[in-house]
């Protein structure tokens, strides 16, 4: 583990918040990869990789959870504290296991967003697909704070950032608007690539749709036409 220095710390609800350290130049990553974080006196957990693989910081997005054995330390975190950040990082979700060309459509659940966010920082994506929407489920308005702007702003073919709790201009889960407003209408694996990243209750029934769809599922043996997280659930 390396032990980086805090420059940025940025919170957003009582339940979200972000965390930017100095970034090593012989600091490797793939974006979509995550690595292990840490504490002194805390376990550590996995978390994506939310900056891009040219950036020159590294970034985490983190849930507060109050009893949480690394959360409950790790949301009090200051500008110019060390933070223990794995060397080896890994993961699924990167271009390399899902087939590239056509339309990719990038879909998270809460802080399941995080490994997206590095993958739009990477001009390889855009590159590697002809148009890219990206769907994103929350509880409330303000959890959307951390990215919103940056992917309003992105050159997508679509995003819909969808909340449950509140009004929205997209409100329900993202289920609702695949089978009733016809999201995925002519969907197929010819010409659509699918990321999932979030809860594990979305993410399987994301995967059992898919696969219903025709779709196989890539790993680092095979790319496919979709993918998911398996090491960890954000």
């Amino acid at each position: 583990m390396l032990d980086l220095t805090v420059i940025e710390v940025e919170h957003y609800t009582d339940r979200l918040f972000r965390i930017r350290t100095e970034r090593p130049r012989s600091y490797r990553f793939t974006a979509g990869e995550f690595v292990m974080i840490g504490l002194p006196n805390a376990p550590s957990r996995a978390y994506s990789i939310t900056s891009g693989p040219y950036d020159d910081y590294l970034e985490f997005y983190s849930i507060k959870v109050q009893d949480g054995p690394l959360t409950s330390k790790l949301q009090h975190i200051k500008v110019g504290d060390q933070l223990k950040v794995g060397d080896k990082p890994t993961g699924t979700l990167t271009l390399s296991n899902v087939e590239l060309g056509g339309h990719l459509w990038l879909m998270a659940t809460g802080t399941g967003i995080a490994p997206f966010i590095s993958l739009l920082r990477d001009p390889e994506t855009f590159d590697s697909f002809d148009k890219i929407t990206v769907t994103w489920t929350v509880r409330t308005n303000k959890e959307l704070a951390a990215y919103n702007e940056f992917l309003s702003q992105l050159p997508l073919h679509k995003y819909m950032p969808t909340v449950t709790q509140e009004e929205s201009e997209y409100q329900g889960r993202i289920t609702y608007y695949i089978d009733d407003e016809h999201l995925w209408y002519g969907i197929n694996p010819q010409e659509d690539k699918v990321m999932l990243c979030g809860s594990i209750d979305f993410n399987n029934e994301m995967r059992d749709r898919l696969i219903s769809m025709g779709f196989n599922e890539g790993n680092k043996k095979q790319a496919g036409t979709f993918v998911q997280e398996k090491a960890f659930v954000s």
